[in-house]
């Protein structure tokens, strides 16, 4: 041990010196004796306790995922040909997707049939081999669409999801609930019954078609991947928002539009810009109490700097700048929605926000996997494919919209 003395040192000492330090050393190796038998009394973890105590870590890491993240975590991941199908691999998932985007360039009708019918398995899907209507993308390729799709759209993420089995779903709803009476001892209680409306789900078709030249497609990397899954989502997030919102019949009826939803009118004035910290506190009032829990305020994102920019008489701003939250509940950015420059919100009588729970309120369903063909010889959008050397994906999912209780809602107006 370092610090010890020679006994040539120990020597040079003057004997009050020894003494101290004689007694120094015995109250160190004292301590060395406590700190070895506290040491032997600590609990010894082995190789397995280890193991199992960072299992329980990550599993408790994991647990808020969803099925898809879980799967699909790292997608999509570079690395070797790893073709099977169970293989979860980084590597093994990017090679899935890639083999199935180098067989549609290639017209590989088997491969893809393959991978169709995998999807359509693991899915529980009734339909067999595409010939048509395009083929079912591997789930690596739209796990990672959905992964995008609640970044952009806020229906998906905050409606309730409903996978349906069929083209067509009967919701029972509650209307109404008969009161409770008092009743006289010994008489007649009278019925109290709860009466159900029935909210029809109607599965449409929803599809996009990216264009891209045939040397970008046929490289399949992965920015290229990565790409066009954020167009694809984007571009399905915003007309899911679209019909979920603003959607009047045609082919589903939004929030805005649905009958039943009561609404929050400005008091203050005709216009938006008349729109007071009082009427945000007022539409928190105007729905059923048991929808408040996850209700959220849903405006475009004008609107929001708008609200944040609310000042008090003296000059102060009632918000910050940066605030999320109003008279205690969050607010939603959704580009969907009427901005501040839009002429119908000075207008009296326009809807220009929603404020309740969606996941209580809406249903969206949604019916199998998402599909995909390539097409070389088609026109899209004026431009001659065949001329260009480019190529179309046309990319297809099965989608609709229903408002389950309209009380779960209001709707904030000029």
């Amino acid at each position: 041990m370092q610090g010890l003395l020679t006994e040539a040192e120990f020597k040079a000492l003057k004997p009050e010196e020894q003494v101290q330090y004689l007694a120094k050393l015995d109250e160190f190796t004292k301590a060395c004796k406590l700190s070895a038998a506290a040491d032997e009394k600590l609990p010894q973890m082995d190789m397995k306790t280890f193991e199992e105590k960072i299992k329980g870590i990550m599993e408790l890491q994991i647990k808020s995922m969803t099925q898809a993240d879980k799967k699909h975590f790292m997608f999509p991941g570079i690395g070797t040909d790893k073709t099977m199908a169970d293989d979860l691999s980084a590597e093994g998932k990017w090679a899935k997707t890639k083999k199935f985007f180098t067989a549609l360039v290639g017209g590989d009708r088997q491969t893809l049939g393959m991978i169709h019918n995998e999807v359509r398995t693991k899915a529980n899907l009734s339909e067999g081999v595409s010939t048509a209507g395009g083929f079912l993308v591997p789930e690596e390729f739209r796990a990672e669409i959905l992964r995008l799709v609640p970044l952009y759209g806020v229906m998906r993420a905050n409606a309730r999801m409903i996978p349906m089995a069929s083209d067509i779903a009967h919701i029972p709803v509650s209307n109404s609930f008969n009161s409770a009476t008092w009743t006289a001892e010994a008489a007649q209680i009278a019925q109290t019954n709860v009466t159900f409306g029935q909210a029809t789900l109607v599965i449409n078709k929803l599809a996009a078609i990216p264009q891209v030249s045939n040397e970008l497609l046929q490289d399949a990397n992965v920015p290229v991947i990565q790409w066009l899954a954020q167009v694809i989502s984007e571009s399905f997030a915003k007309e899911e928002d679209n019909q979920g919102f603003l959607g009047t019949g045609t082919p589903f009826v939004g929030v805005l539009s649905a009958t039943g939803v009561p609404t929050s009118p400005n008091t203050a004035g005709t216009g938006f810009a008349c729109l007071s910290y009082q009427d945000l506190v007022n539409a928190t009032g105007n729905i059923y109490a048991n929808a408040l829990q996850n209700a959220k305020f849903y405006f475009h994102r004008s609107m929001i700097a708008h609200i944040r920019g609310l000042i008090t008489t003296a000059g102060a701003p009632i918000f910050g700048a940066t605030t999320n939250d109003v008279a205690g509940y969050p607010m939603v950015n959704t580009e969907i929605l009427p901005s501040f420059a839009n002429s119908g919100v000075s207008t009296s009588g326009t809807a220009f926000g929603i404020f309740g729970d969606l996941g209580r309120g809406m249903a969206m369903g949604e019916r199998g996997g998402m599909t995909m063909r390539l097409s070389e010889e088609a026109t899209v959008a004026g431009n001659n494919l065949f001329q260009q050397d480019m190529v179309a994906l046309r990319v297809i999912e099965r989608v609709c919209f229903a408002v389950l209780l309209p009380s779960a809602f209001t709707r904030l107006q000029c």
